[in-house]
């Protein structure tokens, strides 16, 4: 096999690894959220856009300043991000 095949799979894992992470560390970060929170003040589990991720990231940094689920998240976040532009260096859309 050529070595930019198996570099783009192991991106490729690399890339979907931190997605399932940043996801599954968010959902944390929901749950210790929901945990201060009134029962009709809710945050719901479903539904993922850029206003609500960052809402619950400034959120979660002001009820737990010492919480480490932001941390984890960014980093899931940036290794995911990496792997998937590795995924489009081997493909080739660079040069």
């Amino acid at each position: 096999m050529n070595m930019r095949i198996v570099i783009g799979i192991i991106s490729f894992c690399v890339a979907t690894t931190g997605s399932i992470l940043s996801n599954m560390f968010l959902i944390m970060m929901i749950g210790e959220i929901n945990r201060k929170r009134q029962e009709g003040n809710l945050v719901s589990y479903f539904g993922f856009t850029f206003p609500k991720m960052s809402r619950i990231l400034s959120e979660y940094s002001s009820l737990y300043p010492n919480g480490k689920l932001r941390i984890y998240a960014l980093v899931a976040f940036a290794c995911s991000m990496i792997g998937l532009i590795s995924v489009v260096a081997c493909l080739g859309f660079f040069g």
